[in-house]
């Protein structure tokens, strides 16, 4: 009977309303407005809660938010959001807004692989009326704290003297590992590029309800269940149930558009795979062109095989991706794929006026996806996430033009001669740390799977 409960893949949507924000400058406005003017509930999950202005916004609207008499959850990442629960969550709690917070990190480091599976989405639902999916957290896009560490790393590493090396042969070279010092300016970091999408029409019953689901899997101390043999979970049936009855007695949202969409989601029960399926049946339909942007790009050999057999049928490719060194070990492990893409055709970009944290694809003229989900072993493996899939040509054409802006105007191209003859070192360094990735994810029991 439990497994009947569990969310089936939503199907294709008709009749909705979806539009395309870039960034927390487009987003953050909407989605406060919708909390503002919220009569019933109000619903958010995110990995990260800042400690900064944009946190303070959207604490402050959902402590008034309660106080109006409207119902109020909050989802927040054990991991990625310990800022937000130390700042924020006794004020929420102290107003009457609900907080759960997924798999809290305890006092003492444990090598538990359940410490990986994390809660990854951003989501904000209102009123069963406006959703809003997407990759960006509550946190100011000009906040580069979390990141600082590295550049000042990185920068470091780019002001030291450079000794000669002597070669075998005799004759003097410069030092292999090199920096490019222009990626590691802080001063002149701009926002964080990301997206997200802002939903009406029946479409959001799927967010919705998926967001149900999500709140109830977390039980007593912020555990979360991958199945269904702990005590509190069977409690926690009950529960599901009325909730379920609740939403068949809501109306169902009327249409709002013309725009077909879907919500794919991912999780460790039933769809495990259902975002990384739908890349490689979009990759795998392709025709003409497929222009990806992806923050974190280590995807499994699925949608690479899936890449390089589209550049086969002549499919132009490109890539979009990170140009800062923003997580050393995944910055050059994903280094490492860039020969055999590039050896086959593929164009590949790197964003260099902030950090990318992106997570979107469009293929041919009608279908585009925005969401949290990297292709990485990360969120392919481990963590909840949650993508929109639109099928509609004004949709698609209005992401591919943001993209194309971004190539022609904020990236540079890697040129297949110049990334073959970078220093031995720094190929040696890219490769190892790739193979690593790949010995953790075998190491993991995940080997078949990626």
């Amino acid at each position: 009977m439990v497994l009947n409960l569990l969310p089936a893949a939503a199907p294709e949507r008709e009749g909705n309303a979806v539009e395309l924000l870039v960034g927390g400058e487009q987003l953050f406005p909407r989605a406060l407005d919708a909390i503002e003017q919220a009569r019933h509930a109000v619903r958010i999950e995110t990995y990260i809660f800042a400690n900064d202005s944009i946190g303070e916004a959207f604490c402050e609207a959902m402590c008034r938010a309660a106080a109006r008499g409207v119902n109020v959850r909050l989802v927040l990442d054990g991991f990625g959001g310990q800022e937000g629960v130390r700042t924020w969550v006794p004020t929420l709690q102290q107003h009457g807004v609900h907080v759960r917070v997924f798999r809290p990190e305890g006092v003492l480091f444990k090598l538990n692989p359940k410490r990986l599976r994390r809660m990854h989405r951003k989501i904000i639902a209102v009123d069963h009326d406006i959703a809003f999916v997407g990759g960006i957290n509550l946190i100011d896009d000009l906040n580069h704290e979390g990141e600082r560490d590295e550049l000042l790393k990185a920068t470091e590493r780019a002001r030291q003297k450079r000794e000669p090396i002597w070669g075998a042969s005799g004759g003097m070279r410069e030092q292999a590992m090199t920096v490019n010092t222009d990626l590691l300016d802080q001063q002149s970091l701009g926002p964080r590029y990301d997206f997200a999408v802002q939903l009406k029409g029946p479409v959001v019953q799927d967010v919705w309800h998926n967001m149900e689901w999500l709140w109830l899997q977390i039980g007593p101390g912020g555990r979360v269940t991958d199945t269904f043999s702990s005590v509190w979970w069977k409690e926690r049936v009950e529960q599901l149930q009325e909730a379920m009855a609740r939403q068949r007695a809501t109306p169902k949202p009327k249409a709002a558009g013309k725009v077909k969409a879907q919500l794919a989601v991912r999780d460790n029960f039933r769809l495990r795979r259902r975002i990384e399926r739908a890349y490689v049946q979009a990759i795998g339909n392709a025709q003409r062109s497929i222009i990806l942007s992806n923050a974190y790009f280590l995807p499994g050999r699925k949608i690479r095989k899936a890449l390089l057999a589209a550049r086969a049928r002549g499919v132009h490719i490109q890539l979009l991706l990170q140009g800062r060194v923003e997580y050393r070990f995944q910055h050059y492990a994903t280094q490492s794929l860039y020969s055999s893409l590039l050896s086959a055709g593929v164009d590949i970009y790197e964003y260099l006026p902030s950090f990318l944290h992106a997570k979107v694809a469009v293929v041919d003229s009608n279908w585009a996806t925005v969401g949290s989900s990297n292709l990485d072993p990360l969120s392919s493996l481990f963590a909840r996430e949650a993508n929109v899939i639109v099928y509609n040509r004004e949709f698609a054409s209005a992401l591919r033009e943001e993209l194309q802006k971004s190539i022609q105007t904020d990236s540079r191209e890697i040129q297949a001669h110049v990334h073959a003859q970078r220093p031995l070192k720094e190929r040696v360094f890219s490769w190892l740390c790739y193979k690593l990735m790949l010995l953790a994810v075998f190491l993991g029991g995940f080997g078949s799977r990626y």
